[in-house]
């Protein structure tokens, strides 16, 4: 029994080496989730933005001026000259929608934004294709968010069809 002297000490020790290693780990654990939760969080914030800029940018084309887009295209069309090739018609009006929009909505961009007071920010940039089928435009949207430099994506591709009732679809909307 005299050699047992200590050994209550040795084994205590030994219990608290133990519980010290896991309390260690699961403080490692928790501080890995927390930091993986906050990225996760960062991100969304970014692709928040940049979906935000993407709407700024789509809210661009509202019915005023779809409508008077469309009128002012059909008043070229109906006062054309019967005899005028309808190809060199189509591409007419073409370019009047470019020329319209480059004034009343692409003069406006790139825009750059903040979202309240957070710090979310986004960029956006938009043009109009040069292809064009008939009266049928597409008009592509480009959106960056940013969020404590993370930075998210956004492109939409918007169809522009002066035939349609409904003049605008959205054709494409994608956040990375």
């Amino acid at each position: 029994m005299l050699n047992e002297k200590g050994s209550a000490l040795i084994f205590t020790l030994l219990v608290i080496l133990v519980l010290t290693v896991l309390a260690t780990a699961v403080l490692e654990v928790t501080i890995t989730n927390y930091r993986v939760s906050k990225a996760y969080a960062d991100s969304s914030s970014a692709a928040y933005a940049s979906e935000a800029g993407l709407e700024i940018a789509k809210s661009e084309f509202n019915e005023a001026l779809l409508s008077d887009i469309a009128q002012r295209a059909q008043l070229i069309i109906y006062n054309a000259d019967p005899k005028v090739p309808k190809d060199f018609l189509y591409k007419s009006v073409y370019y009047f929608v470019q020329n319209y929009l480059d004034n009343a909505v692409f003069s406006k961009y790139p825009k750059t934004g903040y979202l309240g007071d957070v710090g979310q920010k986004y960029t956006v940039n938009m043009y109009m294709d040069s292809g064009y089928q008939r009266l049928i435009y597409t008009i592509h949207i480009y959106s960056e968010g940013e969020y404590k430099n993370i930075k998210r994506e956004g492109y939409a591709k918007l169809i522009l069809n002066l035939e349609s009732a409904n003049p605008l679809t959205v054709a494409e909307w994608e956040i990375k």
